[in-house]
């Protein structure tokens, strides 16, 4: 049977994050609750569940709820996935260099991850946070002329800077000749805000840019995404449940910790990335 219960959110920042007491994950959610955790996760970019201790079929109903499950769509190209396949458990620490980068998931890909989730299994006694940044923010930082310039820009999306810094990771079906060309500013589907779509981990080029010129506006807005006043840090715990907006959000695991974490990823399929003009 449904549960039916009053959202209780925590605010965390003035752009992102928001907590959610009040549910328990194991149940499964009325319509009402999926609604307004769906706005929530709008509003707040990424929402944070303590305390959750699902078996791997709670999880995906969980998921299931906000769309359709997949595994990193980079890995799933042309291969149809069981539902029960695509939580995936993940020793975090062969992935650490490439994690300790700000990156949107899966961008080099058509149709890159919508939403998003982790949880907790098994946490380093110190370290291993992961910060969240909102890209609608970033965005919205840059000067009016800056704005006007990137709207009408496109960039290329590879593996080519990240493929090096995955050694002895299980990705074998990251090739370097993945690319795909996505607007620099994202028009997000539902909430029609702007988000910045370029990311250190995967962003290449802008295409419209000779050599030089992009990669100057790219460094540029690289760093212009690690401002504190777009982010937050979540210090985790066993069972902690994150849920974000892979569309309006980056993310970095922070790379300070030498005890193993193991988390449990699940993403939910995307559509292709389409800009202001």
């Amino acid at each position: 049977m449904a549960t039916q219960t009053v959202l209780e959110l925590e605010q965390m920042t003035p752009q992102l994050g928001a907590i959610v007491g009040g549910l328990d994950l194991r149940e499964s959610l009325d319509d009402r609750t999926v609604s307004e955790l769906r706005q929530a996760v709008l509003d707040h970019g990424v929402l944070y569940f303590r305390d959750q201790d699902l078996t791997r079929e709670q999880y995906l109903e969980f998921m299931s709820r906000f769309g359709t499950p997949c595994i990193d769509p980079f890995a799933a190209v042309d291969q149809q996935i069981p539902p029960e396949f695509t939580i995936t458990d993940m020793v975090t620490r062969p992935y650490a260099p490439a994690t300790a980068v700000w990156h949107t998931d899966s961008s080099l890909v058509p149709a890159p991850a919508s939403l998003m989730a982790l949880r907790a299994i098994q946490v380093p006694p110190v370290g291993g946070d992961t910060c969240w940044a909102s890209m609608y923010a970033a965005y919205d930082a840059l000067s009016q002329p800056l704005r006007d310039m990137i709207d009408g820009l496109t960039a290329v999306h590879s593996a080519y800077k990240t493929i090096p810094l995955m050694e002895g990771a299980n990705y074998g079906d990251l090739k370097v000749e993945m690319r795909n060309v996505h607007p620099v500013v994202r028009v997000h589907p539902e909430t029609g805000r702007k988000a910045l779509f370029v990311n250190e981990l995967w962003t290449e080029k802008i295409e419209e840019l000779d050599h030089r010129e992009s990669n100057h506006v790219l460094a540029l807005l690289f760093e212009h995404i690690k401002n504190p006043a777009f982010m937050v840090r979540w210090h985790w715990r066993p069972h902690d449940l994150a849920f974000w907006d892979n569309r309006c959000l980056q993310h970095y695991a922070v790379n300070d910790y030498s005890d193993e974490r193991v988390m449990q990823k699940s993403l939910l399929t995307g559509d292709r990335p389409f800009g202001p003009r």
